[in-house]
């Protein structure tokens, strides 16, 4: 339970500080307004992350645990020696994924090196969401969202401490879609969201549908075709030479049963009617995922890309975690750079309060759960065991919070303009009905 403690005991000191910054947000906001050039976003950088790398691995000498030492590294090993991942080694990620990694191991063959590198891809997420997300806020409001972000449980501890690569499904789909919008390409915004769900992870399919569904029907051919280029000559030379293994490994990741999800939560109340294998429920609740993330889809039909990918990211993960048996709160990492960049208003205190408390949950969570011995609940008798009840009690909180985060991504949508350049002879979008958008009828 050492780690549990210390997760914990980082988190009650960065909701600490956060207060602290919560308390002087416009003294520290007019700060960095007047000192904007500086950099301040490395600043954090090496305080927040660099820092506590170098005295979690080097000074007291601990080891990356978890993901980097059963997955990242044999990955990123096997590719870094020109294996072939899924025949050479078991892989749940996308197949790109370990030869990205294993960049660094050509100059550090060491564990650490990976946990390095997850935090530099983060500090470029930060970097380029900062420069992107404007709006109306000056350069000292957003510096002050860095910030912010940096001292968040979630992103430290699953950054610091367990290397984690989910902010990576981020800065590939901001990239795609940027280019996309920038260069008003649809061919080279589907050739690089392509590249996104080669280099990360399966999930990544749940920003493709509705991403396709918001494009304009005249635009998603292009986008067909660049996803296509990229994406076809890949699979096929990974069928002639892995068979099926780089479709069976990445699912054999959803049979795990974890938690916090829909199952975790009822199987108390229903008395284990839920077999542990999830069996025939887990493609429903994998059904339910893709109609919620289509419907939303379809909900932002003309919206500018950009202005919705966050809130797309909000709904398909919290949606995602709340209802796929495999999934564990680490997914709060995957949508919490854009929640504060262009989500979280500040000025309510007790929504950023409430922000901080399921950071803090998310971030303790897995690491309790694990250590407790997975439980499975099949009745309220299990709680009278404390851990049980404490750790049941985490559960209803963050799926409460998962649920909010989803619902409050759909409203957002609402208030997001539609396009003014992407419409039909330059003219815009007007509203349509649900039938238009989905058949493309005028």
């Amino acid at each position: 339970m050492f780690i549990v403690f210390v997760k914990t005991a980082v988190s009650v000191g960065l909701c600490v500080w956060l207060a602290v910054l919560l308390w002087q947000r416009l003294t520290i906001t007019n700060y960095l307004q007047q000192h904007h050039r500086k950099p301040w976003i490395a600043a954090f950088y090496l305080l927040f992350r660099l820092l506590p790398i170098v005295l979690t691995y080097f000074v007291l000498g601990y080891k990356p645990t978890s993901d980097v030492e059963f997955y990242y590294y044999p990955i990123a090993n096997t590719a870094r020696q020109f294996g072939l991942v899924y025949r050479d080694v078991y892989c749940p990620y996308s197949p790109f994924f370990g030869y990205w990694l294993s960049l660094p191991l050509h100059i550090w063959n060491d564990m650490r090196a990976i946990v390095i590198a997850m935090t530099g891809i983060e500090l470029l997420a930060v970097y380029v969401t900062y420069r992107i997300y404007r709006g109306t806020e000056n350069n000292g409001q957003r510096l002050f969202r860095a910030l912010f972000y940096f001292s968040l449980p979630i992103p430290f501890v699953m950054c610091v401490f367990s290397g984690q690569e989910d902010v990576a499904l981020w800065l590939f789909a901001l990239w795609a879609v940027w280019v996309w919008q920038q260069q008003k390409s649809p061919f080279w915004g589907g050739v690089l969201l392509a590249l996104g769900i080669l280099s990360t992870k399966a999930v990544f399919v749940f920003l493709l549908i509705p991403i396709f569904l918001m494009t304009p029907h005249k635009q998603k051919m292009s986008l067909v075709a660049g996803m296509a280029l990229l994406a076809l000559p890949v699979v096929a030379f990974l069928y002639w030479k892995t068979g099926l293994l780089f479709l069976e490994q990445p699912l054999d990741e959803g049979e795990y049963l974890k938690a916090p999800n829909w199952r975790s939560l009822l199987n108390p109340i229903v008395g284990g009617l839920v077999p542990e294998n999830g069996g025939i429920w887990k493609w429903v609740t994998m059904g339910i995922t893709v109609i919620i993330i289509s419907l939303t889809g379809l909900h932002a039909y003309g919206k500018r890309l950009v202005e919705t990918l966050p809130m797309i990211f909000l709904v398909a993960f919290g949606a995602m975690t709340v209802l796929q048996q495999n999934a564990v709160s680490n997914y709060a990492y995957l949508f919490m750079l854009p929640l504060v960049f262009t989500v979280t208003d500040f000025k309510n205190r007790t929504t950023t309060i409430l922000l901080i408390i399921f950071n803090s949950l998310a971030a303790i969570h897995p690491s309790f759960w694990w250590r407790i011995g997975q439980p499975f609940y099949k009745g309220f008798s299990m709680f009278s065991r404390f851990d049980y009840f404490v750790e049941y009690g985490m559960e209803i909180a963050l799926i409460a919070g998962f649920i909010y985060y989803a619902l409050q991504g759909a409203q957002s949508i609402d208030g997001l303009p539609l396009s003014a350049e992407d419409g039909p002879t330059g003219r815009g979008f007007r509203n349509r009905s649900f039938k238009s958008r989905l058949f493309g009828i005028n």
